[in-house]
This record gives structure tokens, C-alpha cells and sequence, in this order.
């Protein structure tokens, strides 16, 4: 086959038509494009730019940024909720349905919705940026924005079913509380001095989604769950990496520091 018909069949024949025309979804070198212009921002021009200058503090940006998130990732798990999930959706294998019904094409849409809030996650690096703040620019910063945005963009426009949905509900239900966290932290030195033996319990968290994400994604490789094989064998590798990329920061961070002390 020419490149052409390759293209159109993976690219087109084989995508949601329910997703694939939604802004940002169209086309093919968007997002990838937007992720390699985020990462020149933040690791290169950014910091040249900032670099004979004073942080600013954006204290309230910062607030108002929280308080969205906590709003918009609220909404999301609320609408997955009402689209069925834990009602007559299961946390089991669920035949993927790709139809137009009202409850399929809620849960398309919301993804769709999560994965733009992924897309706004970015703005978080570009942040730390302007507040000179590089230590948090870490490789897991930038590899969990950038692998979270691809496979949640990969998914919104091949399979936003739902039994790919829970990756998202789970993932925006811990993000919820972790901007509530955040929200309350950017009130200054005091808010942090009490929120600090809470602190350790946010990455353990992040690590527990993981492992739970890994154990429903791997469903599909039992016998009972007619489902391929191929999303789950991506986003278990992604998971993996990222619950290495955690624990790692956790040992270092908490693990290490508190032997020191």
C-alpha cells in the first residue's frame, strides 16, 4: 500500500468519528507539535528569557489556576458518573461500545474534555518557568505531562469507550484532591508548615492510582475479556514508567530525607 492509503486507514478508517473531528483531534502532527514547541519553552527559551531576571510571583494566578482545576476536574468525574460509571458501567471488562447512544457518546465527549485538560496542564511548566522554580522542571514533570496528554489524546480519538474512561476517572479524582492540596499551600509558609505531613501521602497516592490503573488495563489479557490487547500493552508501559519515575521521587524526596534527619 501507497503512504496515503496507510494514512487513511489508520489515521482515518480506524478513529472514533464521534471524537475525530473535535477541535485539537483533526489532525495527526497538532498535539506532537504542540509538545515539542511546550518543551522548547520550558527547557531552553524560557529559561534564557528568565535568566537576568526576577521571578514573578504570580500568587494569583496560581489560586485561580487551582481553584479551575479542582472545578473542571470535579465536572469530569461528575459527568462520567452520570454517563454510567459505577451504576451500569463496572470497574470490570466492558465490551467496547461505539455507538451514538447517550451514555456511549457522553463518555466519548468527556474524554474528549479530559484530554483538553491535559492540554491546559502544560501551563503549569511554563509556570515554574516564569517563578524560577527549575528544580520542579524534573524529567518525571515533563515525562508525565507529555506521555498523559499523547495517550490521552490516542485514546480520545480511537477508543473513547468506557473501559479506556477509567484511566481518566481515576486520574482526575486524585487530581481533585492534589489542587485542593496545592489551592491551600499557595496561601503561604504557614499553610505549608501544616499541610507538610500530607505531603508524602500525594505521591503515594499518585503511585496507588498507578498500580490500580496497571490491574484494571490488564484485564484485557485474561481469557474472559474479548478485548485487543494493544491500548492496554501501551498505556500498562506508560504506567509502569511513571510509578518508577514516582517512586523514585518519593525514596529520594521523603525516604532518603527523613534518614538524614
Amino acid at each position: 500500500m501507497e503512504f496515503a492509503e496507510v494514512y487513511d486507514i489508520y489515521w482515518n478508517q480506524k478513529s472514533d468519528p464521534r471524537t475525530n473531528n473535535l477541535p485539537f483531534m483533526a489532525s495527526p502532527v497538532l498535539i506532537p507539535s504542540i509538545l515539542v514547541v511546550y518543551l522548547f519553552i520550558v527547557l531552553k527559551f524560557g529559561p534564557e528569557y528568565m535568566k537576568n531576571r526576577k521571578p514573578y510571583s504570580l500568587k494569583t494566578f496560581v489560586k485561580c489556576y487551582n481553584i479551575f482545576q479542582i472545578i473542571f476536574n470535579s465536572y469530569i468525574v461528575q459527568q462520567f458518573i452520570s454517563a454510567g460509571w459505577f451504576t451500569t458501567i463496572s470497574i470490570f471488562c466492558e465490551i467496547p461500545d461505539f455507538s451514538y447512544e447517550p451514555s456511549p457518546l457522553k463518555i466519548s465527549f468527556t474524554m474528549w474534555l479530559a484530554m483538553m485538560l491535559k492540554l491546559i496542564d502544560l501551563v503549569e511548566t511554563v509556570v515554574f518557568v516564569l517563578r524560577k522554580k527549575e528544580r520542579q522542571i524534573s524529567f518525571l514533570h515533563l515525562y508525565h505531562h507529555v506521555s498523559t496528554l499523547l495517550i490521552a489524546w490516542l485514546m480520545t480519538r480511537y477508543i473513547p469507550v468506557a473501559m479506556a474512561s477509567f484511566t481518566l476517572v481515576v486520574n482526575c479524582s486524585i487530581h481533585v484532591i492534589m489542587y485542593t492540596y496545592y489551592f491551600v499551600s499557595a496561601f503561604g509558609p504557614t499553610a505549608q508548615k501544616i499541610l507538610n505531613p500530607v505531603k508524602p501521602l500525594l505521591t503515594l497516592m499518585q503511585m496507588g492510582q498507578f498500580i490500580i490503573l496497571i490491574l484494571h488495563s490488564g484485564q484485557t489479557y485474561l481469557p474472559y475479556c474479548p478485548i485487543t490487547t494493544i491500548p492496554a500493552t501501551v498505556i500498562i508501559t506508560n504506567l509502569i514508567i511513571n510509578f518508577a519515575l514516582f517512586y523514585d521521587f518519593y525514596k529520594t524526596s521523603y525516604m532518603y530525607a527523613k534518614k538524614r534527619s
